[in-house]
């Protein structure tokens, strides 16, 4: 087939839209229509916690139409997922519950980080000019109606990411009783803002010089070049003049003359002006040399993992190295020694992969894993008591980009009980959301880590090679070591007796002296 058809629908903060794409190796990711409806869900869900039945009866209205004209072109697949407004609404599952009853679609709530993984997989689709920028200094800042995403690339690498509730819906609504007490709006938002920023550059940038910012949001980036001649998303580069030149047209100005001077609805006009004075308070606070505005969608993202699953053309971008090195970045922040768990990283990736015929794992899995193994010791950082328990609840408050809620979940507890003895399934759903399937695979990751944690019980990393081999009812480790092991293997009992438990194999240590 030429090329293949895919509909994405997006339930936003105050619009509902649908896009449909045609996907092909020879043109790539082309949006061939687009339909967007207005509704505030995120009014209701920020203001009250619960989106109304009114509202909510609009939007099945909405979807089902959307149904009826991805039939009428025939799409091969869609996606439809819903994000901060539905997410953040205390009454979520009864309205996904409504929208599968009345329109037949399935509709997924994206976690934060899984909306921002999208977002950036998005300008990442954009060929050669996303890799090229982030080689230096590049903050990527995703902005939308409930919070606002910033992300730090250098050397080719994601160094930081952290989510802000200071999105331009949620800024407006909190704003509107202070309104009529000042003319200076821009001010009003800056100070609303201004402590937030100053904390994230204090905590994360520190003495990074930025040398590009890419501006991402729903509507916002379309509006600064509305030129034709911008069609090459790769070519919408600002330079910082040209940047303070659009925003002096929107600073000062009121909501109805926005709405007539850029030909959009009020509605919208009114959220153009804090997402304005958002993104410039930032590129004045990072003071970049480019702005880069590729005008892209959380939609596209969904149409660019589409096309990688249907092996119509392959990511140039590393996106699980980037979900890696998020995790070592948070380790190194909790002070975890590096050259432990990279060498934990090691063996326990050569356990996990020979004893991939007893458990049918997936890459995914292995990737969860990698993480587990970052990040199981960072409850140290609070202090030496109840370690696997601030471990949990520091991988739960940090966010992991690119990992769902529940995968962080399993992290979380592997993390826990690589310290803690590991309970019966009936003790820990009482504290967790893990079905069986979960709690055997938390089980797994438990005892890889353990076993890998024992391997290198000193710290002193005395394995220079590890293999593994499964054996009938035995995995025989192969390691060769440099120093006397006698530590490691005088300890390692406990952590041999859980392996065998788990995997119903156990393990053998079969050790080379390397003199």
């Amino acid at each position: 087939m030429a090329f293949l058809t895919f509909g994405a629908i997006h339930i936003g903060s105050y619009e509902v839209s649908l896009e449909i794409f045609e996907i092909s190796r020879k043109n790539g990711i082309h949006c061939i229509d687009k339909i967007a409806h207005k509704i505030e869900l995120g009014h209701d869900s920020f203001s009250t916690g619960r989106i109304g039945f009114e509202m909510v009866d609009e939007l099945c209205d909405v979807l089902t139409d959307f149904r009826k004209i991805m039939d009428t072109y025939k799409v091969d697949g869609y996606s439809a997922i819903a994000t901060s407004a539905i997410r953040e609404a205390e009454n979520d599952l009864f309205i996904l519950g409504k929208i599968r009853q009345t329109t037949g679609l399935n509709v997924r709530i994206l976690s934060n980080s899984e909306q921002r993984f999208l977002s950036y997989k998005a300008i990442a689709s954009i060929a050669g000019c996303f890799e090229d920028m982030i080689r230096e200094g590049t903050a990527v800042v995703d902005l939308d109606g409930g919070s606002i995403q910033i992300s730090i690339f250098n050397k080719s690498e994601l160094i930081v990411t952290q989510n802000m509730k200071i999105g331009n819906l949620r800024v407006r609504e909190k704003l509107q009783n202070a309104m009529g007490r000042t003319d200076n709006y821009e001010d009003l938002v800056e100070q609303l803002i201004q402590h937030d920023l100053s904390l994230f550059r204090s905590m994360y940038i520190r003495d990074l010089k930025i040398e590009n910012i890419i501006l991402n949001g729903d509507f916002i980036t379309e509006m600064i070049f509305q030129d034709p001649k911008h069609r090459d998303r790769s070519t919408r580069i600002l330079t910082r003049d040209k940047f303070e030149k659009w925003y002096r047209r929107i600073g000062g100005k009121s909501v109805a003359d926005l709405a007539m001077e850029n030909n959009i609805a009020v509605e919208y006009a009114s959220l153009l002006r804090p997402s304005a004075i958002i993104y410039h308070k930032i590129v004045t606070d990072l003071d970049p040399v480019n702005i880069w505005t590729p005008g892209t969608h959380l939609q596209r993202g969904l149409a660019y993992e589409f096309a990688e699953a249907h092996d119509i053309f392959k990511a140039k971008h590393d996106f699980e190295n980037d979900i890696v090195t998020c995790a070592k970045n948070i380790a190194i922040r909790y002070a975890v020694s590096a050259p432990h768990i990279n060498n934990m990283d090691v063996t326990a990736m050569s356990l996990f992969d020979a004893t991939l015929p007893l458990t049918g794992m997936t890459s995914r899995d292995r990737l969860m894993l990698r993480v587990a193994v970052m990040l199981h010791d960072v409850g140290k950082f609070i202090g030496f008591n109840q370690i696997g328990e601030n471990s949990r609840n520091i991988i739960m408050s940090n966010e992991i980009i690119g990992l769902s809620h529940a995968e962080r979940e399993i992290i979380a507890l592997s993390a826990r009980y690589v310290q803690e003895d590991f309970p019966q399934h009936e003790d820990i759903v009482m504290e967790s959301s893990l079905d069986t399937e979960r709690y055997l695979k938390v089980a797994a990751f438990v005892a890889i880590i353990r076993l890998a944690n024992g391997l290198d019980r000193s710290h002193r990393q005395k394995i220079l090679n590890i293999s593994t081999e499964m054996k009938k009812q035995k995995i025989v480790i192969r390691v060769e070591v440099r120093e006397s092991f006698a530590l490691e293997e005088g300890m390692l009992q406990p952590e041999i007796d859980f392996f065998n438990e788990v995997f119903g194999v156990r393990p053998v240590i079969k050790l080379k002296r390397i003199v």
